[in-house]
């Protein structure tokens, strides 16, 4: 399982290599999911640790 700052860091780290912007929004209230945008993608990150299978479907969702 992949700690989610370290997951998000990569994401960003992925954005900025393919020249797209990165944008995180955090939910309210313990334990909010987090809203990430890579360029005129969205998508919700659970608030839970990502689990390969989760990271696989986020990163496809964004198109990285």
């Amino acid at each position: 399982m992949q700690k989610r700052a370290k997951f998000i860091a990569e994401l960003k780290k992925d954005a900025k290599t393919k020249g797209v912007s990165f944008r995180e929004t955090k939910g309210r209230g313990k334990g909010g999911h987090t809203m990430l945008w890579v360029g005129d993608k969205v998508t919700t990150l659970p608030s839970r640790d990502i689990d390969p299978k989760t990271a696989v479907k986020i990163r496809k969702a964004l198109e990285l």
